[in-house]
């Protein structure tokens, strides 16, 4: 088994160069066609020439598709597809897709903290109140305008 192939992904997430050049350089190590979604299905990085038949197979889950769940601990972060020329070694492809699991929640870990943090100010507020200068201060910091007030929809849904 050859290691080295996994060089050119390891300095790419060294570098900071990316998610595109880290599926780019982890399609050339494992000789296929890639493409990397979200948890939420949304296209990160797509390797081969748009409305090509690979674009169109690995985006539609056409013939000659992997599918590999990315995880990190007990959270799905994405999706990897790809279509490859020659069989990957499982070995590789395994440590590839932890890479690329890696770096996907290292890029989306700051929209995420911010995510929660903003929850957290929204729970607060309904939980507890507070110092309006307070509340508002810290709505400010993370770009929630309550100066002027608020509003809260309830929607509930039926069977």
């Amino acid at each position: 088994m050859d290691l080295d192939v996994l060089d050119p992904i390891a300095e790419a997430i060294e570098s900071g160069a990316g998610l595109f050049e880290v599926v780019r350089n982890a399609a050339r190590a494992l000789d296929a066609s890639l493409a990397l979604l979200d948890a939420g299905g949304t296209t990160l990085a797509l390797t081969p020439p748009p409305g090509s038949a690979d674009e169109r197979a690995l985006l539609g889950d056409g013939p000659g598709v992997t599918s590999v769940e990315l995880r990190v601990a007990d959270v799905a972060v994405g999706e990897l597809r790809l279509r490859p020329r020659s069989e990957p070694s499982p070995t590789i492809l395994k440590l590839i897709a932890t890479l690329i699991a890696s770096e996907v929640e290292r890029v989306r870990g700051p929209e995420r903290a911010s995510e929660e943090a903003t929850e957290a100010f929204v729970r607060s507020v309904l939980s507890r109140g507070g110092d309006r200068d307070a509340l508002v201060a810290r709505g400010k910091e993370l770009a929630v305008e309550v100066e002027g007030g608020g509003s809260i929809v309830v929607a509930t849904e039926t069977p």
